[in-house]
C-alpha cells in the first residue's frame, strides 16, 4: 500500500493530515517549505494542485512564489520525499465518498475534512494514486506556453463541433461536410473493423443478416450518428477534409493526446470543450450499463463503496471502448489512407 501524507496549504498554516496514525495537524507555512512535518518519515506528500502552483498577481489560491516552491522541490529532493498533485476538481467527489465510506460529516466542506477524504480516497482507489501528476514547480508564463497548442487544438475542435452542432450534424438536413461525407461512406467498413461489443456501445447497429447498416444510420437519419461524428471529427477537419494535426507539431495525433485533449479524460481538466462535454456527461452515461448516480440526492444515489467501483469500472469500460473505436477510425483514415 502507497505511504504518503495529505497537506492542504493556507494563507499563513498548513493542514496535514497522516493516514497511518489517523493524526490531524496544523503547521506554519514556514515550516511546510522546510518540510518539518510532524510524523514524516519518507512518505509520499499529497497536496491539491492549485495550492501548489506559483503565485500569481493576488491570486487567493497560491501561497508561494516559485523561488519558495523551487526551494521546497529542493529540499523534498534532499528527503528522498516525492511530491504529488491531487486534482482540486476531484476533492468534493472524494468527500463524497468518505462520507459515505468513513463518517457522514466529512461530507461538510473544510480543510481538515477535505484533507482526510483526499486520503481515505485515494487508499481505497490506488488506481487515482498511480495515476496523480508529479510537482514540478514552474512559473505561470512557463506553463502557459508549454501547454499553449492543447487550448489552440480543443479550441479549433469546438468550433468545429458547434458549426456542425447548429446544423444538427446534417442528420435529416441537406448540410455536409468532410466528415458527414466520410461516415455515409465509410460507417459500415468501421462497423466490420470493430468487434461487436464496441460495435454495440457506439450505437452502430447492423441489419439482421449483418450485411450492411440499419436504415437510420445508413439514410444518415438516425441521432446516433451525432456521437460518431464527435469522433470522426477528432481526425477530419470538416471544412477542408484534412486531416486534423497537432499544431505543435502538425502530426496526426495518438490516442495519448485525444484522451487528454479533445475527450477530456484526464482529472486535471473538468472543462475541456463540447466534444468532451458530450461524450463524458452524455454518451458515457447514457451508454453506461450502471444506472447508479454519485449525485446523493438523486434516487439512484450510491449507497456504499461497491456502488462507487460499479460506477468507477463502467465508466472505464466505455473509455476503452472510446479508445478502441478512436483507434479503429485513426487506423482507416489515417495509415489507410481513407478519406
Amino acid at each position: 500500500m502507497n505511504k504518503f501524507i495529505t497537506c492542504d496549504i493556507g494563507k499563513k498554516e498548513t493542514y496535514v493530515f497522516v493516514p497511518e496514525t489517523n493524526n490531524h495537524y496544523v503547521i506554519s507555512n514556514e515550516d511546510f517549505i522546510q518540510l518539518n512535518i510532524p510524523e514524516l518519515n519518507g512518505q509520499d506528500i499529497i497536496i491539491e494542485d492549485a495550492h501548489i502552483r506559483a503565485q500569481e498577481d493576488n491570486s487567493l489560491a497560491q501561497s508561494w512564489t516559485i523561488e519558495q516552491l523551487k526551494q521546497l522541490r529542493s529540499c523534498a529532493d534532499s528527503m528522498n520525499i516525492e511530491i504529488l498533485c491531487f486534482p482540486q476538481k476531484v476533492t468534493p467527489k472524494a468527500r463524497k465518498i468518505a462520507s459515505i465510506g468513513l463518517r457522514e460529516y466529512l461530507l461538510a466542506k473544510s480543510d481538515p475534512n477535505d484533507i482526510e477524504s483526499i486520503a481515505f480516497y485515494l487508499q481505497e482507489f490506488p488506481e487515482a494514486y498511480d495515476a496523480l501528476k508529479i510537482f514540478d514547480p514552474v512559473e505561470y508564463k512557463t506553463f502557459e506556453k508549454k501547454v499553449s497548442h492543447i487550448y489552440v487544438d480543443r479550441d479549433a475542435l469546438t468550433e468545429d463541433s458547434n458549426g456542425a452542432r447548429n446544423q444538427q450534424y446534417g442528420i435529416k438536413t441537406d448540410y455536409s461536410d468532410a466528415v458527414v461525407e466520410w461516415i455515409k461512406k465509410y460507417l459500415f467498413k468501421l462497423a466490420s473493423e470493430l468487434d461487436s461489443d464496441t460495435r454495440e456501445w457506439a450505437g452502430i447497429e447492423l441489419n439482421k443478416n449483418n450485411s450492411g447498416l440499419k436504415d437510420g444510420l445508413k439514410k444518415y437519419t438516425s441521432s446516433k450518428l451525432k456521437f460518431i461524428y464527435g469522433v470522426i471529427n477528432t481526425l477530419i477537419v470538416p471544412s477542408t477534409g484534412d486531416l486534423r494535426v497537432r499544431s505543435d507539431i502538425n502530426k496526426v495525433p495518438y490516442w495519448k493526446y485525444a484522451k487528454k485533449v479533445y475527450f477530456g479524460l484526464t482529472p486535471y481538466h473538468m472543462h475541456a470543450g463540447v466534444t468532451a462535454s458530450n461524450y463524458k456527461y452524455h454518451k458515457r452515461k447514457a451508454g453506461s450499463s450502471c444506472k447508479k448516480s454519485m449525485s446523493l440526492e438523486s434516487k439512484n444515489a450510491v449507497k456504499n463503496l461497491d456502488d462507487v467501483r460499479e460506477i468507477r469500472e463502467a465508466m472505464k469500460e466505455s473509455d476503452r471502448h472510446l479508445r478502441d473505436l478512436w483507434r479503429t477510425a485513426r487506423k482507416m483514415i489515417v495509415e489507410d489512407g481513407l478519406l
